[in-house]
């Protein structure tokens, strides 16, 4: 760790410097990336220095303004490729590294590679917590309520789900979550392509 950091904010840097990477390979200003994900130029500058923490829909629109996703934006899932991920190896996208307190945390149970076809992750979602309002990109979702209760959001409609309980929809439905019980709830969640 850099003397005089917290994890936090060397995890906040390392983001940012690997948002300036990718901006700048695909020859982007600034401002035409704030235009592309509707972000304004400052914030996207703050996060670029680390300065400011992006929330986990302002990262998804910021990775889809790059044509990438959130798993190549995180320094963590970058380092090592690998077939096998053990379990005290898996990275978490916590509050730690983004804006606000949702109460969801993310586990890569797969490691972002190029190439890849699909993702996996758990969502750790704490009672009370909720996705950051609803996304939409291109591809499939499937989900399986590991432990828990939880509300998913798949356009207009509010679909409450128990642990055993499984889901499939197209990404390009709007889709989010919350978890309405009085337990913290986990969800397998597999994206194909991969999105976070």
């Amino acid at each position: 760790m850099v003397a005089g950091m917290t994890q936090d904010e060397l995890l906040s840097e390392n983001l940012g410097k690997r948002l300036h990477e990718l901006r700048v390979s695909r020859h982007l200003t600034l401002s035409s990336l704030a235009k592309s994900c509707d972000c304004s130029i400052a914030l996207l500058s703050k996060i670029e220095k680390g300065k400011a923490r992006p929330s986990l829909n302002t990262l998804h629109r910021i990775a889809t303004a790059l044509d990438t996703n959130i798993g190549n934006l995180l320094p963590t899932a970058r380092a090592q490729p690998a077939t096998v991920v053990r379990k005290g190896d898996r990275p978490i996208l916590s509050d730690n590294l983004l804006r606000g307190r949702d109460g969801v945390q993310l586990e890569a149970l797969s490691i972002f590679a190029p190439g890849s076809s699909f993702q996996v992750n758990i969502h750790h979602v704490a009672v009370g917590g909720r996705s950051d309002g609803c996304i939409t990109h291109p591809g499939e979702e499937f989900i399986y309520v590991l432990s828990g209760t939880i509300d998913l959001i798949l356009g207009e409609e509010t679909t409450r789900m128990e642990a055993g309980d499984s889901a499939f929809f197209a990404s390009v439905i709007p889709h989010g979550y919350a978890n309405p019980g009085d337990v913290p709830a986990a969800v397998l969640w597999l994206n194909s392509p991969p999105t976070f």
